[in-house]
């Protein structure tokens, strides 16, 4: 009958029996218990900071898309009405008929005369008057407080006159102030309706 001899180790043994099993975890790729709640804390705290930072991110994209379809729309309609002396025969149904909000693709519809803005909510087109009756079309478009903060700027340099929630912050005899812009981007809560005068000379 065989008997297997019995290896009695002693603690200097066993140490080094400890860290060479603990050296083979770490060459074959193995996270310690520590390592392993470090690496997910990272990934977590990653995560919260992608996600913070993706409405500071979209809200840019956002005010983008709408800066370049507020000139787009600026463009068509001056090219829709170049043989009209004034808009007063103009409505945003024949401005889209006559290609005016083709930037807008499937968010506009010629046939009924509706156009839907980049974030929803209705745009309208009427005609408008800043020196002289109906020499502007004034398109208004609903856009969130935050992008219109980011975009007004550059849209008052579109159009010869803006208003915000009502209040004028650009026109031949106001000059624009940011200041004064952002608080009326605000002053109606989370979303902002921007007028924009269109005329044959802006």
């Amino acid at each position: 009958m065989n008997k297997k001899t019995i290896h009695l180790q002693t603690p200097e043994q066993r140490k080094t029996a400890l860290l060479r099993m603990a050296r083979r975890r770490k060459q074959s790729g193995e996270l310690s218990m520590i390592e392993a709640a470090a690496v997910m804390a990272g990934a977590a705290l990653l995560a919260l900071i992608v996600y913070q930072g993706r409405s500071f991110v979209m809200d840019r994209i956002h005010a983008h898309q709408f800066k370049s379809e507020a000139q787009l729309f600026r463009s068509g309609i001056q090219d829709a009405t170049s043989n009209d002396i004034d808009f007063s025969s103009e409505s945003l149904q024949t401005l889209a008929q006559n290609h005016a909000f083709d930037s807008a693709g499937s968010r506009v519809n010629a046939t009924a005369g509706t156009l839907t803005g980049i974030f929803g909510g209705s745009v309208t087109a009427a005609p408008a008057t800043i020196a002289t009756t109906d020499d502007a079309m004034a398109m208004t478009y609903p856009v969130p407080a935050t992008v219109c903060s980011l975009a007004i700027g550059a849209v008052a340099g579109a159009y010869t006159k803006v208003t915000v929630n009502g209040t004028t912050v650009s026109d031949p005899n106001t000059t624009f102030n940011g200041s004064t812009a952002g608080q009326a981007c605000s002053s109606a809560g989370a979303t902002a309706s921007i007028a924009m005068y269109a005329t044959h000379n802006n």
